[in-house]
């Protein structure tokens, strides 16, 4: 039994202090609190995000902002128009949208303000909104993620018991596409040592490639506070042999070992590769005062993406996100600058990513990003 627990927020929008370099959004929106689908890989009952008392009650107790589009309404009057990314810590088109329509009259707020807007969801429900999203898509910039991490029906029956079958994300997928709204998948959580096979990982993203996505973005199971217990406990009663691997593999950390993430993502980028499916989405490209620094920006972005999927040192890839944050911040426009001779003024830009940026701005675009795009060793 499900209950509605219906409030008032004073706010729905949260600011970033990075734009997050996976969905490209700045901002975070998240209609409901708590999530029907009851996945049980799931990183939202974290004490980062919980509001619930127990995690337990996390998807039997759903808190439903009624006034979120009146708010949203008048908190882009006051913000800076940029992507606004949907379902971060719920789904927003979880059964409780059917009834309450909340995420629906938030994009219809956003449509009138032409924000751009990233949805990641497991529910063909959306598919009602798909005028709204066209629109929005047409004024601005839109993609929808749809997170499929198995197509094998007894691994979703455990991991993902009350969310759509992984088929009918497939084709929820397809029909984006063919409505002409940019989708693609979500391969994340990669479960190690159960869905972290050959065989499971090529299934989805050749069937994601087959279904014309547009993009997969594929990550590996986090470990962490309330999500650890719960995951430990099935594994401890699901795969028991299981649990000194993981203990070994995670080793009180809440990411599993470099060295096996690199190696699972090299296998997801050459399946990628092979299927002709990015791994990442391609930078959102609307309408904005000083849209070089964005470009700029997002150019610096995709290299720590790319840097991060191989293991390459963090300290290093974060460098790459200060000094973006940075440059998109500027009132002034970069090729300005450039051509003043000013980048190394600029702060975060030392020797390494002022030759980045200058080959950028004089060249229109970065050999060693096109080299990572294509290519596992650079």
């Amino acid at each position: 039994m499900v209950e509605f627990v219906e409030v008032r927020s004073k706010t729905v929008i949260n600011k970033l202090e990075y734009r997050d370099n996976w969905y490209w959004n700045i901002y975070t929106l998240n209609p409901y609190k708590g999530c029907q689908f009851a996945c049980n890989y799931c990183d939202a009952i974290t004490e980062k995000y919980l509001v619930h008392e127990n995690y337990k009650d996390f998807s039997r107790k759903i808190y439903v902002k009624v006034n979120a589009p009146e708010t949203l309404q008048k908190e882009t009057e006051k913000v800076e128009r940029d992507v606004i990314a949907f379902g971060g810590v719920t789904d927003t088109y979880q059964p409780a949208e059917r009834k309450y329509e909340i995420t629906k009259n938030l994009l219809k707020v956003l449509l009138n303000k032409k924000f751009p807007v990233h949805l990641g969801t497991k529910s063909p429900l959306i598919l009602r909104d798909i005028e709204l999203l066209k629109e929005i898509q047409k004024t601005s910039w839109c993609t929808v993620t749809v997170t499929i991490t198995t197509f094998s029906e007894e691994l979703a029956k455990v991991f993902e018991p009350l969310a759509p079958e992984p088929e009918e994300r497939l084709n929820l997928v397809k029909q984006l596409m063919k409505e002409g709204v940019n989708s693609g998948v979500m391969l994340t959580p990669i479960i190690p040592f159960i869905s972290d096979s050959e065989e499971n990982l090529k299934e989805v993203i050749k069937k994601s490639a087959e279904a014309k996505a547009k993009y997969l973005l594929h990550g590996l199971m986090t470990l962490r506070s309330n999500q650890k217990i719960r995951f430990l406990n099935l594994l401890r009663k699901k795969w028991p042999h299981l649990m000194e691997r993981y203990k070994e593999l995670y080793d009180g950390n809440k990411e599993p070992r470099k060295e096996y993430m690199v190696e699972i993502n090299q296998k997801a980028f050459n399946l990628c590769k092979r299927y002709k499916i990015k791994d990442y989405i391609e930078p959102p490209n609307f309408d904005r005062e000083l849209k070089e620094n964005f470009e700029v920006s997002y150019s610096l972005l995709l290299l720590a993406y790319f840097y991060e999927m191989r293991g390459r040192n963090p300290y290093a890839t974060w460098a790459y996100h200060k000094a973006a944050k940075t440059i998109e911040e500027l009132r002034i426009n970069i090729k300005t600058l450039h051509e003043e001779g000013k980048l190394a003024e600029i702060p975060g830009v030392g020797k390494k990513i002022k030759e980045v940026v200058t080959e950028y701005l004089e060249k229109g675009r970065i050999a060693k990003l096109e080299e990572l795009k294509s290519k596992w060793s650079s």
